[in-house]
């Protein structure tokens, strides 16, 4: 039934934009923008924009959408449950309004953190329970881009009977087929649809399976920007302090997911989200204390790819960090005390002035090059060993030619004699000459010793003439004086 009530929401295509209206918000909305900002009150700069769900805005599309929703239930997908579904389009329709008037959202620019901007938004949910609707309006979150890039999607979540803990993302993340036009300039923070599909991606189960797999299959460790992140124990405890949704009893599982650090390679930013689903008066001072705790680690992680201006970032987050209260709301949230100074600030004077008080010698570009020319010597610290053009010259000329000393050298004429020498094979052979000594056989021509009577070869007598015998057969190959003889067909043709 769960997942026909899904099919049936997602085919009327309610849209929460359609009714946020700009400078409009109700009582609830603006409490809650209140208590969000309080936190952040010395370091917003500028109008925070905030818009809040408003029913007039658009009365008509709201009754288009109950017609719509008629039809819907006139297809053959609900003909089995059509009873079930009447009753449930009834009780979402009356508890639709209230979800309009309870939904916010707001742009909060500030000074001194790692984001431009910081989001945050409420989180209302419609639960079906047994054929009765109802409204959760306690969920909320915080998000903004943070300008460094993480080397892979991080998530943190909690479960039953064990630590919290942070775990990777092995792929995409499941946005449930949404598409995000990527051409568009606007902000990913600031496009609504996009920050609703991510938080619904936190309760979907693919998402969830990877902090279980994380935690049994891994031990809970392998993953090095996760490892950063557990041994972080500052972060650890901030983000402890937050409610999950298996907390609140919102949801059934054992498990759930509150925070995530989603890279976005295209804008080499990182999108933080952190949610929170508590009732006590302190929910907005922990939830931002874990948001901007975590925002930190990310620029700081080790494997983070960061911008030009992501390590200044770093450290106005930790500056931040160190003025962030303990607990309890309404402590003052970032307010810096007086005479404290702020992050790193050009000072007049040509000095920098670091968040514990420091101030540190500034020196421009035009004074650099002013101390290395007094330096003298193109620059050269005194007594370090430097040569001119001159002197190279001159040394290079005194060693001649520039060969090492002892080392062989060969002359073109003894290249040539090699390689004459090599031109038979690879072996220099020296040609073979008679032994003067000997006589030679006038038979055989083998070479006699002197005192033999006779050849040992052919039994010819030494000093015998030599008589050679007339050839029984014809030699292979006839000289160049005699003609080749006519060739006669064999016997063997003739028959034939």
């Amino acid at each position: 039934m769960s997942k026909l009530l899904e099919i049936f929401k997602n085919n009327i295509a309610f849209d929460i934009t359609e009714y946020l209206d700009l400078g409009t918000f109700s009582d609830f909305q603006k409490k809650a923008v209140d208590d969000a900002t309080f936190i952040l009150k010395e370091n917003i700069v500028g109008e925070v924009k905030i818009f809040g769900g408003n029913l007039k805005k658009n009365e008509a599309k709201l009754k288009e959408l109950e017609k719509k929703a008629e039809e819907e239930l006139k297809k053959d997908t609900y003909k089995d449950s059509k009873k079930e579904m009447k009753e449930f389009l009834k009780e979402y329709l009356k508890v639709l309004p209230k979800f309009i008037e309870t939904t916010v959202w707001a742009v909060i620019p500030v000074k001194e953190m790692p984001w431009v901007d910081i989001v945050f938004r409420s989180v209302p949910r419609i639960i079906m329970d047994k054929k009765k609707a109802d409204l959760l309006d306690n969920a909320f979150a915080y998000y903004g881009e943070i300008k460094c890039i993480i080397s892979r999607t991080t998530l943190y979540g909690k479960m039953k009977d064990a630590k919290p803990l942070f775990a990777p993302l092995m792929g995409e993340l499941d946005m449930a087929g949404y598409k995000l036009d990527e051409d568009q300039k606007v902000p990913k923070p600031k496009i609504y649809p996009y920050i609703t599909k991510v938080i619904e991606a936190l309760d979907a189960v693919t998402t969830k399976s990877h902090l279980a797999k994380y935690h049994e299959g891994y031990q809970r460790h392998g993953e090095p920007i996760c490892d950063f992140f557990m041994k972080d124990e500052e972060l650890l405890k901030a983000m402890d302090k937050l409610t999950s949704g298996f907390e609140s009893k919102r949801l059934s599982s054992d498990l759930a997911i509150c925070g995530i650090a989603l890279p976005l390679s295209a804008d080499q930013t990182t999108l933080m989200l952190v949610t929170d689903e508590s009732k006590d008066s302190g929910k907005y001072t922990k939830c931002f204390e874990g948001f901007i705790r975590f925002s930190a680690a990310c620029c700081e992680a080790p494997s983070s790819r960061k911008t030009d201006s992501a390590a200044q970032a770093a450290q106005m987050t930790q500056a931040a960090q160190s003025q962030m209260p303990a607990s309890g709301p309404g402590v003052g949230g970032l307010v810096r005390p007086p005479g404290q100074p702020g992050p790193q600030q050009a000072q007049p004077g040509g000095t920098v002035s670091t968040p514990g008080g420091q101030e540190l010698k500034v020196w421009t570009s035009e004074e650099l090059a002013d101390d290395a020319q007094k330096r003298g010597a193109g620059g050269v610290p005194s007594g370090m060993a430097h040569w001119s053009e001159e002197e190279l010259s001159k040394m290079a000329s005194e060693r001649g030619s520039g060969v090492p000393e002892g080392m062989e050298v060969w002359t073109e004429e003894d290249l040539a004699e090699l390689s004459k020498k090599r031109q038979g094979g690879a072996l220099n052979i020296p040609e073979w000459k008679a032994d003067q000594d000997m006589a030679e056989c006038t038979k055989c021509g083998y070479g006699l010793r002197k005192g033999w009577d006779e050849c040992p070869i052919c039994n010819t007598p030494v000093g015998a003439k030599s008589t050679p015998e007339p050839s029984k057969e014809p030699s292979e190959k006839p000289s160049a004086d005699t003609p080749p003889e006519t060739s006669q067909p064999s016997e063997e043709k003739k028959d034939e």
